[in-house]
């Protein structure tokens, strides 16, 4: 593919024949010469016979438009030093073994040809329009036996191949490796097995047979995680006065189906019934696709929703009940009791082709309901939170999950139910009424035992503060214990306590030490005094935040941030100061667009009047009183800039010199980088590809040393520096710490100036770099990042999986994962 690093050009898909076509382009002076030098190589010859003189030149156009503009590495000078790369033998060269390209290859279009970077001579080298289409025959990893078979080098013999193949191989362009994929949805199996003390019957609809009771559908919409709510629910209902209800109902099981096959497998067999739906955020849309259809089919059916999305202010869920008239009842705040509740008036009164007893169903709290005569809309009174959370029997150890059918890949547990914070922009604690109520800790115990001893990947606590109670230490030592014993869970997603203390960190260092993957999180949102009034979260102390980053410091244990892009009460400038804050405490952010959650105080009418909070079709906020919708795609773009630079760290150590030698703010710096690749693109078009691109494609067209060159160039014309020793050293650091799979690792730079040393000395008594001497600076790669798929590396990650260990490198909690080797 032919592109422009800016994307300011459209790409253009190249076939084998386009290389030669841009190769005689280059050595012409004119397009008849091009056309003429093209037909006489190979590739013309056969492109000849099936293309006209006339589709030629529009081709010869189409391509000689987006070259005149092709973004070469900075100057000429590159292009210039370039040299030939001369074929090269190798004993014990293995022909069978599969080669690929490298992870930052590309090939520059210049004046002097096909240029391309070889990281193993730190160095570019020029290249052939031929070796251009060996390279590209490698794009999806090849071994040399197989190119024998291709027709485009039948005419080479082995022995061409075999030189050509291991010269690119010793410049680093071609690799051969380990693909290492982590357990992801597509290798993970059917889940089912047998838990020994299950209550639960049959537990696959199949084998059951239809009868005269009505039956009860309960939806799970998420194949990789077992539905906790919809099971606690399930074992509510069976459990209710000894199983009273299961003589008239017929509680199915809950097996994982894709919609099409719950309806015409399920439904088909057992016809209508009582629907049960969990919605969230990501679950509402689908849930409320088939409980339209399902009513649409037959009006006799009866649907239930419940779940956080299902909004609980009375205009907003009047509002849901006349978007949705698929929905029967909707279940405010905790569901067990209440579900049982609704039951017991089902039971006394339903059925399919008539209506409910109106008064009953009136008198059961937490619900809202049209009334089936009047349509009007009901609204019962509060319900009361339940005095035991555990009073319901766990799923997973009464069986509920043993035939779940789904691949799984994560399980949710509760140690604790309830929030004391009442922070606006959350559900929790409006959900709960903030007190917290624990689970008793052998339940947990044995779920989290259920969890390893399944195999399941990734356990996540759905607490609202873990590390909150001193027993969290207990619970986490119990997971680590597990993970001994059974070699899963491997992750732990947790919310951890916003008034963090100690706890946290002894939490921390128990999963590291453990080797699970888990992080220090601080739920920060932002130090903004007047946000933090706004969102009522001044009671969340920013002091203790500061305690604990000291201390994760101190033990090398992995420590991020949370902040929240468009809260009420933010500005830019004040958005500037969070991050410029965390990178002056060296701690990684993750930032994200805040959403109006329909039961959280924020989507109360009053306070969205208030505040003048303005949100899109998806409830994100995109405008409020503090700020325009100008300024939050501004506050987007910026962080999409620091994710870049100092997220994944491509510019992590160029920043802080600059910052910390020449006083340019780090976040500054950011922000008019930010907006001259936007005002000039083609200036400067590999940091314009770094900005736009590089924080989905992972990669640096080009290389590291041609990336660096340029950002040598902008520091030099925008701000008046010169490259001196130390700030050599510095883009020296920067550019070994980033991965590159066409080196060995361990690799050592050798530096005019001690950086570690600097980096350390920094905080407390910083001295110029150039007053340090000379050193070597290594990076090791111990968790093979430059093998693994990064997005996927980690299942719930607030942390950057790219720069390489080193001495100065931010601690990570990535450990090695079980894999796969792929050719």
């Amino acid at each position: 593919m032919l592109v422009s690093l800016t994307g300011k050009h459209s790409a253009i898909n190249l076939a084998l024949a386009d290389i030669e076509l841009i190769a005689s382009m280059l050595n012409s002076d004119n397009e008849e010469q091009a056309i003429s030098a093209f037909l006489g190589t190979e590739s013309g010859k056969n492109a000849a016979k099936n293309i006209t003189s006339s589709l030629l030149k529009t081709r010869l156009k189409e391509l000689s438009v987006l070259s005149k503009h092709f973004d070469t590495p900075p100057g000429e000078t590159i292009a210039d030093l370039a040299v030939n790369i001369e074929p090269s033998e190798l004993d014990g060269f293995d022909k069978q073994q599969v080669n690929y390209l490298s992870m930052h290859h590309s090939v520059h279009v210049t004046s002097n040809g096909f240029i391309s970077y070889a990281p193993k001579i730190q160095g570019f080298i020029k290249l052939s329009s031929e070796q251009v289409i060996l390279l590209f025959s490698f794009a999806q990893g090849r071994a040399q036996e197989e190119l024998l078979r291709d027709a485009t080098f039948q005419t080479r013999s082995p022995e061409w191949l075999t030189a050509q193949i291991v010269a690119l191989k010793n410049a680093g362009i071609l690799v051969s490796k380990t693909i290492l994929k982590s357990k992801n949805e597509t290798q993970l199996s059917v889940f089912s097995t047998e838990t020994p003390e299950a209550t639960m019957g049959d537990l696959d609809w199949q084998s059951i047979s239809a009868d005269d009771r009505i039956p009860v559908y309960f939806v799970p919409h998420m194949e990789n995680h077992f539905p906790l709510a919809l099971g606690v629910l399930l074992n509510a209902l069976n459990e209710y006065k000894d199983g009273l209800l299961s003589e008239r109902f017929l509680f199915l099981p809950i097996n994982y189906l894709e919609p099409s096959e719950l309806i015409n497998g399920p439904y088909r067999k057992f016809g209508n019934g009582i629907w049960l739906f969990s919605n969230y955020m990501w679950s509402i849309d689908l849930n409320m696709q088939i409980s339209n259809a399902i009513k649409q089919h037959d009006s006799g059916n009866f649907t239930i929703h419940g779940g956080p999305s299902t909004p609980d202010y009375p205009q907003a869920c009047a509002e849901f009940l006349n978007k949705h008239p698929s929905v029967d009842i909707a279940v405010h705040g905790e569901g067990e009791v209440t579900i049982t509740e609704i039951f017991e008036v089902l039971n006394q009164s339903f059925k399919v082709d008539a209506d409910l007893d109106r008064y009953k169903l009136s008198q059961v709290a937490g619900i809202t309901y049209k009334d089936p005569i009047s349509r009007n809309v009901v609204r019962t009174g509060s319900r009361e939170r339940m005095k035991q959370p555990d009073a319901v029997s766990s799923p997973y150890l009464s069986g509920v999950f043993d035939n779940y059918q789904g691949r799984v890949e994560a399980a949710i547990i509760e140690s604790n139910r309830g929030c004391p914070y009442g922070c606006t922009f959350c559900d929790w604690g409006s959900a709960t009424n903030q007190k917290v109520r624990k689970f008793d800790l052998e339940r947990v115990f044995d779920e989290i035992t259920w969890i390893g001893r399944n195999q399941v990947r990734v356990l996540w606590i759905a607490d609202a503060n873990y590390g909150l109670y001193e027993r969290d230490i207990d619970i986490s030592k119990h997971i680590v214990a597990t993970k001994q014993k059974y070699g899963y869970p491997q992750e732990v997603v947790v919310n951890y306590t916003k008034n963090s203390t100690r706890k946290l960190v002894d939490i921390i260092k128990v999963f590291s030490e453990g080797g699970i993957i888990s992080q220090g999180i601080i739920s920060i949102q932002t130090t903004d005094d007047k946000t933090l009034e706004v969102i009522n979260r001044k009671n969340i102390r920013t002091e203790r935040y500061d305690e604990l980053s000291e201390i994760f410091a101190e033990l090398k244990l992995p420590l991020s941030t949370d902040l929240m892009i468009g809260l009420p009460g933010i500005t830019v400038a004040s958005f500037k100061r969070d991050l410029q804050r965390y990178i002056d405490k060296d701690i990684s952010v993750k930032a994200y667009p805040t959403q109006l959650l329909p039961n959280s105080p924020m989507a109360d009418p009053e306070y969205i009047e208030k505040y003048q909070i303005e949100v899109d079709e998806n409830s994100f906020i995109t405008s409020t009183y503090s700020f325009t919708h100008e300024e939050l795609i501004e506050m987007k773009g910026l962080f999409h800039v620091y994710e870049m630079a100092e997220g994944y760290g491509l510019l992590r150590y160029v920043i802080r010199f600059l910052q910390w030698e020449h006083q340019i703010q780090s976040i500054d710096f950011l922000q008019k980088l930010m907006l001259d690749i936007q005002s000039s693109p083609a200036e400067y078009p590999l940091l314009t590809w770094a900005v736009r691109f590089f924080n989905t494609e992972k990669s640096m067209p080009g290389g590291w040393l041609a990336f660096y060159r340029e950002v040598s160039s902008y520091i030099k014309e925008q701000y008046g520096l010169v490259e001196d020793s130390a700030l050599s050293t510095v883009l020296s650091v920067n550019a070994a710490a980033m991965p590159d799979d066409g080196l060995n690792y361990p690799y050592q730079a050798q530096l005019q100036h001690d950086f570690v040393r600097y980096f350390k000395d920094a905080k407390d008594n910083l001295q110029p770099l150039k007053s340090y001497v000379q050193a070597e600076f290594q990076v090791s790669d111990p968790n093979s990042l430059v093998d693994i798929d990064l997005n996927a590396a980690q299942y719930d990650s607030h942390q950057y999986f790219w720069e390489l260990h080193s001495e100065v490198a931010r601690p990570k909690s990535l450990v090695k994962m079980s894999t796969t080797a792929s050719e």
